[in-house]
């Protein structure tokens, strides 16, 4: 019987934690935010847009302006009870596509899609043990990580924690 409140514990942290997103959703509030930021100036003018999406994700937003809409550059969704801060290599990545950003690699972007990705197949064996993967897909560089929300063993389960994504230099041309 001492194994029932540990299991208690169990699922009412579960019914309290965050609930996945919606990807769907979530890319239409972005769409949606660019249209409502208004038309930019000179091609090449970025915006940068914080939003809060549904069931609490954040969605940070930068795009460029390539004389006719705004194209997405890099995006960073996360829930704050997950993580706060970006990844470095994230940051590294947005940093790399700054430096080298030209007006006509954001005329030929793609749009960037937002997916589940699934977590890694293996299980898990420490609480909040985290868990990261990279990949290329189109004109974007995506980054998906989760933590174990669960215990150990069987007790384990994956959690998105941020999903991230930067244009490749020159991924547009």
């Amino acid at each position: 019987m001492r194994l029932a409140p540990a299991l208690l514990v169990l699922l009412l942290a579960a019914a309290g934690a965050a609930a996945e997103p919606d990807f769907d959703a979530l890319l239409d509030q972005v769409e949606r935010s660019l249209v409502q930021a208004g038309t930019g100036g000179q091609p090449g003018e970025r915006i940068e847009l914080d939003r809060s999406g549904p069931d609490g994700w954040e969605i940070r937003i930068s795009a460029g302006w390539d004389g006719q809409a705004w194209r997405v550059l890099a995006l960073r969704l996360h829930h704050p009870e997950r993580i706060e801060t970006p990844s470095p290599a994230w940051l590294e990545r947005y940093r790399d596509l700054l430096a080298v950003l030209r007006p006509e690699h954001i005329a030929g972007l793609d749009k960037p899609e937002l997916f589940e990705v699934p977590p890694p197949e293996f299980t898990p064996i420490m609480p909040e043990e985290i868990r990261t993967r990279q990949f290329q897909y189109g004109d974007f560089w995506y980054q998906a990580s989760w933590f174990n929300e669960g215990g150990p063993d069987d007790y384990a389960r994956w959690s998105l924690r941020s999903f991230e994504l930067v244009a490749r230099p020159g991924g547009g041309q």
